[in-house]
């Protein structure tokens, strides 16, 4: 199952990261009209749910800066938009009892044609292996989508993915329902323990994390800074 994992996504990455500036740069991302926008970074860094990465990435020209607070890990991050859809970042990982790491991460964002909600992300986490290497590929998709015309604010999108590494070659996934434009519920598995939260968006740069990870407490936050 590593083998076949690690055969599948390296090239995958590889095919995407040559692909990328000449085919991302043909359209706006569609999900962004359709569903309230709250990405933030993991605790590992990449935009994601609380640990899961997600096929979204952040904006071009965007810095995404985070920090969380989880089980016997803590510590910042930040993601850059270095085109339309890629993005590159990283994190300082300080764990309970052991040394601390930095770690470089990267992810492609590709939104297959005639596919209106859904995206593909494939990307490495921790990169130069200071902890423990991580390929992976995510489906995100938006399964219910508000209408304001009905009056209908709740929202519901899902992913579902699988990697190498701290994934340890399984499947994993998660959701995040929206109850209006500031406020949704964030839950996931990530290969290991349930975790879950409540997300709330303040405005366009702000974005605040409560829950748990495992059967610890976890908060983290975010702040976007465009330029």
């Amino acid at each position: 199952m590593p083998t076949t994992l690690t055969t599948l996504i390296a090239p995958a990455l590889a095919a995407s990261l040559a692909a990328a500036p000449l085919e991302l740069e043909t359209g706006p991302t569609l999900r962004r009209t359709a569903q309230p926008v709250s990405e933030m970074n993991t605790l590992y860094g990449p935009t994601g749910l609380l640990v899961i990465p997600t096929a979204y990435v952040a904006d071009r020209n965007t810095l995404s800066f985070g920090t969380a607070f989880g089980e016997d890990l803590r510590g910042p991050s930040a993601n850059w938009g270095v085109f339309d859809g890629i993005e590159v970042g990283g994190a300082f990982i300080d764990r309970e009892g052991e040394s601390n790491k930095g770690i470089v991460n990267a992810k492609i964002n590709i939104i297959p044609e005639n596919f209106k909600w859904f995206e593909v992300g494939v990307g490495v986490v921790d990169a130069a292996d200071a902890l423990e290497q991580t390929l992976y590929v995510v489906a995100s998709a938006d399964l219910v989508v508000p209408d304001r015309l009905k009056n209908q604010a709740i929202g519901l999108r899902g992913h579902v993915g699988a990697g190498t590494g701290m994934f340890q070659d399984k499947v994993f996934g998660g959701g995040e329902l929206w109850l209006d434009e500031k406020f949704s519920l964030v839950g996931e598995w990530d290969t290991r323990n349930f975790n879950g939260g409540f997300r709330y968006v303040h405005d366009s740069s702000f974005r605040l994390q409560i829950g748990f990870q495992h059967t610890d407490f976890f908060l983290s936050a975010g702040y976007i800074l465009r330029f």
